[in-house]
């Protein structure tokens, strides 16, 4: 039950007066999530209770009752603009505002452009919110009045997808330019298997109708990388930031979302140099110029048969193609006809819809929105939103194809790991930059080539891929880098963990191989607990079953470790030291210091050091 509310406020006057008097706007910034530069903000309301409403509903309510619905929706939709308007550079935002629901079958879309030009802002900064308690099937009106925004160039958002009334429906029906996904899917998706594959589902569905996913409610490090991960575009959070009310605290870019995504990284990926090495960069027009800046676009540029068309923040639109439009190009008064303002067409009358991909995004994710859009002659590529160039069908393909060849080249053929030159990477990362704690894991199996010569190369070849499984399964789902440096020589590594975790997760891992590998022998074998085969010296003896030996190198900010030589022989201490040690692992975590060897798994939570 809501509270009661106020008598001062049970007549419209008063209403009216404390709510201007009394209400104002947070904005909480919605950011790329790549990057963490602001796309925009989203208007939420603050001041209610303390006119003495338990809620907003009760707020809304209370207008309802008084037949204020219109004129608070007014008060608020100014309030908002204004708050919004008051930003440096708003031209290059949007402000997300939700939609009254009581008002869904009057509104009419001439009040809401009113609020945004009295704040000499344009109808595309605005990006409308259906909310979840919005039941589309109550209101016949809803379709028209969302039709009507869109030919003003207004956005649409669905909030909370994924909950409230007919999400997929709506999303049928209104194809909105952003969903916004519902915070129960969010919370807690790093270690939440099947509200990972919801959400990457649901991701893969927007993109396929060429809309923006928001993931919204992010508090914690794990739940934006996995977002970005899964292929969110936009994040929302107290992560970033929360609402503030105070505009002068609030920032063009949170860098913290950069640095974020740059620590969580297991390789450094060449995608984003391969797309920048392959866009065009057509000269674009913008949507409000003449049909004759068009017509001089597609003159000077013979080589490419489309023009991008962006608004005022350089933000994509679409395409122009210049097979719509060569009729009046081409025929004898087509050219006078189209620029005479009788005629009145416009750039905006030809303009194709497009795909539109971030810079930062992978090769994998610019083909599926080429595939996933028929008759596109390409695909757009944005930076925080805002135009950089053009991809075309033909230059996707070859881009496809380098990096083919990139993987294949520095994969390992029989694991599928990143072979010995991404390795070297990681370790030149790890020994520059110094400011950051490094772990670099050296693997290798102990008793292997009695194996391989007792069994043969084939089971061989499966221990190799069944520690590759466990690496992927128990390091790399954590964040660590793996790499395959050859035949039974592994690497792994990661950055700014805790000694404890990092030993809990290696102990881990050894102990699983030790045990997952013994069904690779022959039941006699296993249950014998050794082979009778030769050594390297080719002498018969006991052979104890595999297991893997791991020197685990820690690298401390200010650790210097710039002489390779150096590097190398205490590597090959450390495995050797791990060798002879009964758990087969050593660490050691500060330059020519000691080596300590763990003789067995340490307790959760106990002090490793």
């Amino acid at each position: 039950m809501h509270a009661p509310h106020p008598p001062k406020l049970d007549d419209a006057k008063s209403f009216i007066r404390q709510a201007r008097d009394t209400l104002t706007y947070a904005l909480q910034p919605i950011v790329n999530i790549h990057t963490g530069s602001v796309f925009g903000y989203e208007a939420l309301l603050r001041g209610w209770e303390g006119l003495g409403f338990a809620s907003i509903h009760s707020l809304l309510h209370q207008a309802q009752r008084l037949n204020l619905s219109s004129a608070l929706d007014d008060i608020l939709g100014t309030l908002a603009v204004s708050r919004f308007a008051a930003l440096p550079n708003t031209y290059r935002y949007r402000l997300f505002f939700n939609l009254d629901p009581h008002l869904i079958d009057s509104h009419h879309g001439q009040q809401v452009l009113d609020w945004i030009r009295q704040a000499g802002l344009r109808p595309d900064n605005l990006c409308l919110e259906l909310s979840k308690s919005v039941d589309h099937s109550l209101h016949p009106a809803l379709g028209s009045m969302i039709a009507g925004y869109r030919r003003e160039r207004l956005h649409l958002v669905i909030d909370d997808f994924g909950d409230g009334h007919s999400g997929l429906r709506r999303l049928y029906e209104y194809l909105p330019d952003h969903v916004k996904l519902d915070r129960f899917l969010i919370q807690g998706i790093d270690t939440d298997r099947r509200k990972r594959s919801i959400v990457a589902n649901a991701v893969q569905l927007a993109h396929q109708l060429n809309i923006q996913v928001i993931a919204k409610g992010i508090e914690t490090e794990g739940e934006l990388v996995t977002c970005r991960e899964i292929g969110c575009d936009l994040a929302q959070g107290y992560l970033i930031a929360p609402p503030k009310i105070d505009l002068d605290s609030l920032l063009p870019d949170y860098t913290l979302v950069a640095e974020i995504h740059r620590c969580s990284q297991r390789e450094q990926s060449s995608d984003q140099r391969l797309i920048e090495s392959s866009l065009e960069p057509i000269p674009p027009v913008r949507i409000d110029d003449g049909i004759a800046r068009l017509f001089e676009a597609l003159r000077r540029d013979k080589e490419h048969h489309v023009v991008p068309v962006l608004d005022q923040a350089d933000r994509p639109l679409g395409l122009v193609h210049e097979a719509d439009i060569k009729d009046y190009i081409y025929s004898t008064y087509g050219r006078d006809l189209i620029v005479n303002r009788a005629f009145a067409r416009q750039i905006g009358d030809f303009v194709r819809p497009c795909p539109q991909v971030d810079i930062h995004e992978s090769i994998d994710r610019l083909l599926q929105a080429y595939t996933m859009v028929s008759e596109t002659a390409g695909v757009l590529i944005t930076r925080d939103g805002r135009y950089q160039g053009f991809i075309s069908a033909t230059s996707l393909l070859k881009l496809v194809q380098q990096k083919n060849l990139a993987i294949a080249r520095d994969q390992n053929p029989l694991t599928k790991l990143p072979g010995n030159n991404p390795i070297h990477r990681y370790v030149s990362q790890a020994l520059s930059e110094r400011d950051h704690r490094w772990y670099l894991a050296y693997i290798d199996f102990d008793n292997f080539k009695a194996f391989n010569d007792y069994y043969g190369f084939r089971r061989g070849d499966r221990a190799i891929q069944l520690f590759a499984d466990l690496l992927r399964t128990e390091l790399e789902r954590h964040g660590w880098f793996v790499g395959h440096i050859g035949g039974d020589d592994f690497f792994a590594g990661i950055q700014d963990l805790s000694l404890v975790n990092v030993l809990e997760q290696l102990q881990r891992l050894v102990e699983k191989f030790r045990i997952d590998v013994q069904s690779l022998y022959d039941s006699a074998d296993r249950e014998r607990g050794h082979l009778l085969a030769k050594d390297r010296y080719g002498q018969l003896r006991e052979m104890p079953l595999m297991r893997c030996s791991l020197a685990l190198l820690e690298i401390r900010p200010g650790d210097d470790y710039s002489d390779g030589d150096e590097l190398g022989r205490t590597i090959a201490e450390l495995k050797h030291a791990a060798k002879q040690s009964p758990s087969g692992l050593v660490f050691q975590h500060e330059p020519n210091g000691p080596v300590h060897a763990m003789p067995n798994p340490a307790p959760a939570g106990s002090d490793a050091r």
